[in-house]
């Protein structure tokens, strides 16, 4: 009796390490995807800032100052409007990520500030599925923002292709602005195209964001108006600040009129 009851219980270890064994492994680690770049989210706006501070060049009545007016209303809903998430997704370019394993999730953090609002952190998030990368930010920091996640996105695994959601704020969760991307790795090339999404006057209406460093020119917008059914072309030298801006609707002709390094009216050669 004793041997037959010593033969079960060796029995039932033997079933209880089989079933340990048979328990679900952790998660693989994926491959650690690449951040999209910084211009698919915050474009460098910085050519048409007035540098016075008074709003005088932009008042100025010159082809830079009209090009100015028109970028501004974007650079102000990304860089005003918009300014902690933009402000958060570039303080993760550069910094390391880590692995964590109970979510199965890649993770960039990092503290920043942002002028006029505060301190924050930055919980960014990397899902790999197969080819694509789903990412959400989540963002912390004064009064009542708590884990909010204020931008979701999608991109391949190199960070070249994809699109962002940039989401009002905590107490309006809506979406402002939506985007699409396409940047070569190797190069830096590509364009950036934003759409508001938010109701009044601009919705619908969208920006493109160019970067091209074979041309002369190598930073271009297009901006499509839909309130008033029409659109706007400006390139730019970044280094060297002189550009051209084209819309039939203000010039009341199909060509382009020019500023030299200076801001100033000049004929296009």
């Amino acid at each position: 009796m004793m041997k037959k009851s010593f033969g079960i219980f060796l029995t039932a270890l033997v079933l209880f390490a089989s079933c340990n064994n048979d328990e679900e492994p952790m998660p693989e680690q994926s491959e650690k995807p690449a951040l999209p770049p910084e211009a698919s989210m915050a474009p460098d706006m910085s050519m048409f800032e007035d540098e016075d501070g008074e709003g005088a060049r932009v008042t100025a009545a010159t082809h830079w100052a009209y090009a100015a007016i028109n970028v501004g209303v974007y650079s102000s809903i990304l860089y005003t409007h918009l300014a902690i998430p933009v402000t958060a997704f570039k303080a993760t370019i550069g910094t390391d990520a880590s692995f964590d394993e109970d979510a199965g999730v890649w993770v960039w953090e990092r503290a920043f500030d942002v002028e006029g609002h505060g301190s924050y952190d930055i919980r960014l998030t990397a899902n790999v599925q197969d080819e694509n990368v789903n990412w959400m930010g989540y963002i912390s920091g004064e009064g009542i923002v708590d884990n909010f996640v204020w931008f979701t996105g999608t991109s391949n695994m190199t960070g070249e292709t994809g699109y962002w959601e940039l989401y009002e704020s905590p107490e309006s969760t809506s979406v402002w602005l939506s985007n699409s991307w396409e940047y070569d790795k190797e190069t830096g090339n590509g364009a950036t195209t934003f759409t508001v999404e938010k109701e009044g006057d601009n919705l619908g209406s969208a920006i493109t964001y160019r970067i091209d460093d074979t041309l002369e020119m190598d930073r271009g917008v297009i901006i499509t108006n839909t309130d008033l059914d029409s659109e706007i072309y400006v390139n730019w030298s970044r280094s060297d600040k002189f550009g051209q801006v084209k819309s039939e609707s203000h010039f009341d002709s199909n060509t382009y009129f020019c500023w030299d390094a200076s801001l100033q009216n000049t004929s296009c050669e």
